[in-house]
């Protein structure tokens, strides 16, 4: 069997961390933000997170007899869309009610459609013979992209904001 090209690898990295972009990273970048912009205190987006957990928990259960039945190619597709209209709701700025809705959407879009996709296309591309360097590579650039994205969110606030109020 011919192994897949690398940039298979590079594309499941990429979408490895962006999935979890709108769940994780801009409320763990910019809490305070959010907080404000949302109305919410720490218990309240801790509760939120809370919503996702339990989802996620029992989507677990469930997304790998799912993975086995689909191609990880469609469902990754499927969950990255998904994701991302719940992004557009996010966009205008719910209330609380729907943010714990919104959470919770978030954990059955990232965990049962795109977590076992994602382990099972990992698992593929690594082979028989290259498992720990295709986990190893997921799991590091992962963690690569996650700071890439907080560093360019980052320099992004910084520059508007100095473009809103020059010192």
């Amino acid at each position: 069997m011919k192994k897949a090209p690398w940039h298979f690898l590079l594309l499941l990295i990429l979408a490895g961390e962006s999935v979890f972009i709108l769940p994780f990273v801009l409320a763990r970048v910019f809490r305070p933000t959010v907080l404000e912009v949302f109305g919410l205190d720490n218990l309240q987006l801790g509760l939120c997170f809370s919503v996702y957990g339990i989802v996620a928990l029992l989507s677990y259960f469930f997304g790998g007899p799912l993975a086995d039945k689909f191609p990880p190619g469609k469902l990754i597709a499927v969950a990255l869309w998904m994701t991302a209209l719940g992004g557009i709701v996010y966009a205008t700025f719910p209330n609380y009610t729907i943010l714990k809705i919104l959470y919770g959407y978030w954990g059955f879009t990232t965990i049962f459609l795109f977590w076992a996709p994602m382990i099972k296309a990992t698992r593929v591309w690594g082979g028989s013979n290259s498992q720990g360097k295709a986990f190893g590579f997921l799991d590091g650039g992962r963690g690569l992209v996650g700071a890439l994205f907080g560093t360019m969110g980052v320099l992004v606030f910084h520059y508007l904001f100095h473009q809103k109020f020059p010192s």
